[in-house]
């Protein structure tokens, strides 16, 4: 049994991130085969990001980068490929350019197809609009012209990570919708993991990368009258930034940031914390890490998202407005209230139970498994 994968990004990447997870293209190793077509120039040797198949045999076929300009001359290579891999179903992790160049394997071979969305698309390229990035913008338009309406309406099933996705899904034309949330490995992330550390004051973690969208500057600014410590881990164009903001407040005693911890180190550092915090503007869903934290029984405060949809972690997360003053207000509240700390905690550990890593394994094996039997009877 062969699996055929798009990524959205190169391996490489994911490596380098500390972001490669047990049996991620693998469900419940059902798979013996995982063939991944990377779009990419720099890539990884496959023996390096061999959990990402479980117990399957990984092999990375680089075909160098594709993008808008050039894409379309990898139709052929890329359906050449696939018809020799021979695999019993394709998987893309985007509805672009590998969504597309999947899409036509799949359409030209008969094979089920299932494209994977993390992200609302209309999303990004409202922002793009909003920010006056009108190359962006009109780039990512002839992307949902041109790729994005194609993949979706051609799949044979999307998945959305989250609940907010699938208005976007719908609106592409695709059909069979499903909700798989992010897999969290429950028997890693626990809340009987052992601390890190051990704190003399409350602490607040936050995990992800550093751009302008999760405005971590705000939650860095709640600590100013806090009585309380805050570790920020993460990378990205606004690490020099936000380090200069801290000293400039003086309160780098307060608050510390760490670039990188490897991927099985994250759960001792959330078991070495009171709560867990997640800035974000222009940006829905619910980032990894937030079911991560949850999972080792942290309680979490997050910025307020649209009204217009709802996740499952809502009744389980402190939201609050984006801005400093209402992220002080939300920590100072958990951290003097132990019973309060305690109802959150409880709650994110009965919500974790309902999505963690192994039901969400079962229910895209259960999706692979249909679509498969589909094409043999």
């Amino acid at each position: 049994m062969k699996l055929c994968i798009f990524p959205n990004d190169s391996l490489k990447s994911y490596y380098e991130k500390g972001e490669i997870k047990d049996r991620y293209f693998n469900p419940k190793n059902f798979f013996d085969e995982i063939h991944v077509i990377s779009l990419f120039d720099n890539e990884i040797e496959a023996e390096k990001v061999q959990n990402l198949a479980g117990n399957a045999l990984l092999k990375i076929h680089k075909l160098g980068k594709a993008n808008l300009s050039n894409y379309k001359s990898y139709e052929n290579k890329v359906i050449s490929i696939v018809s020799e891999i021979k695999p019993s179903l394709i998987r893309t992790f985007n509805p672009r350019i590998q969504g597309w160049l999947a899409n036509k394997a799949a359409k030209k071979l008969k094979i089920p197809i299932v494209v994977s969305l993390h992200t609302n698309y209309d999303q990004q390229r409202n922002l793009a609009k909003k920010k006056g990035n009108f190359f962006r913008f009109l780039k990512l338009s002839y992307a949902s012209r041109k790729l994005e309406r194609f993949t979706l309406t051609n799949a044979d099933a999307v998945i959305c990570v989250y609940e907010y996705i699938v208005p976007y899904a719908k609106k592409m034309g695709a059909s069979n919708i499903l909700v798989i949330y992010n897999k969290v490995d429950l028997d890693k992330f626990s809340s009987k993991s052992p601390k890190k550390f051990v704190s003399n004051k409350p602490t607040i973690i936050s995990v992800g990368r550093l751009i302008d969208q999760k405005n971590h500057k705000y939650i860095i600014k709640a600590m100013k009258n806090l009585d309380a410590k805050l570790l920020i881990i993460g990378d990205g164009p606004n690490f020099e930034a936000l380090n200069n903001l801290i000293q400039s407040l003086d309160i780098a005693n307060k608050v510390e940031l760490i670039k990188r911890i490897p991927n099985d180190q994250l759960p001792q550092y959330y078991t070495s914390c009171d709560l867990y915090v997640q800035p974000m503007e222009n940006l829905d869903g619910i980032p990894i890490p937030v079911l991560e934290a949850m999972a080792c029984g942290l309680p979490v405060v997050m910025s307020k998202h649209s009204k217009e949809y709802s996740e499952i972690i809502d009744k389980a997360v402190m939201f609050t407005e984006n801005n400093p003053e209402s992220f002080f207000n939300s920590f100072k509240m958990i951290l003097t209230n132990s019973e309060f700390k305690e109802e959150l905690k409880q709650k994110s550990l009965s919500i974790i139970n309902e999505i963690g890593g192994e039901k969400m394994e079962e229910k895209e094996l259960s999706l692979y498994r249909k679509l498969i039997d589909k094409i043999d009877s």
